[in-house]
């Protein structure tokens, strides 16, 4: 049904984490769902996006050869132990990141303004030069989220978000 669509893109599947839904769980009972999936709605010119906001490290390599072409709410570093890099290298261009801004970015607690600058130019110079990215919050802005950070965020995309990146 969703093959013959309107849609574009296709949402299935998520909450990944390698101690939950592990390597060999995740290879033997998740991507062959995935990968049919991908089978079906790639000759009918859809996405396929999956919801990845779990500790992946241990899945990337599975995650890049799962058929998925988005991995929406990617979380890197400091809520993961995973960098954007270590994700760009592991995923070679076959699936997009939407994501790479942590909730825990947006708090005050967690970081200062200062710090919260040099995470987020960072994370642009690590997302360069921008093909394949999709810059979102992963996963949730927090209620109590600095709403200053996000508008931050959006002054920050204005600078440097023109493709190619060049920061």
């Amino acid at each position: 049904v969703l093959a013959g669509s309107p849609a574009e893109v296709i949402f299935s599947g998520g909450n990944y984490d390698e101690m939950i839904t592990y390597p060999p769980f995740f290879k033997d009972h998740i991507m062959p769902h995935l990968q049919k999936l991908a089978d079906i709605l790639h000759p009918k010119g859809k996405l396929l996006q999956t919801h990845c906001d779990g500790e992946n490290k241990g899945l990337l390599d599975l995650l890049a050869e799962s058929g998925m072409d988005i991995a929406e709410a990617l979380c890197p570093q400091p809520m993961t132990k995973v960098t954007i890099t270590e994700v760009k290298q592991a995923f070679q261009g076959k699936v997009t990141i939407f994501g790479g801004v942590p909730s825990v970015a947006l708090l005050e607690e967690s970081m200062s303004d200062e710090e919260f600058e040099r995470f987020m130019k960072k994370l642009f110079r690590e997302i360069a030069p921008g093909d394949r990215f999709i810059l979102g919050v992963s996963d949730t802005t927090p209620p109590d989220a600095k709403f200053e950070r996000l508008l931050r965020i959006t002054e920050m995309v204005r600078e440097w978000g023109k493709l190619p990146m060049d920061i």
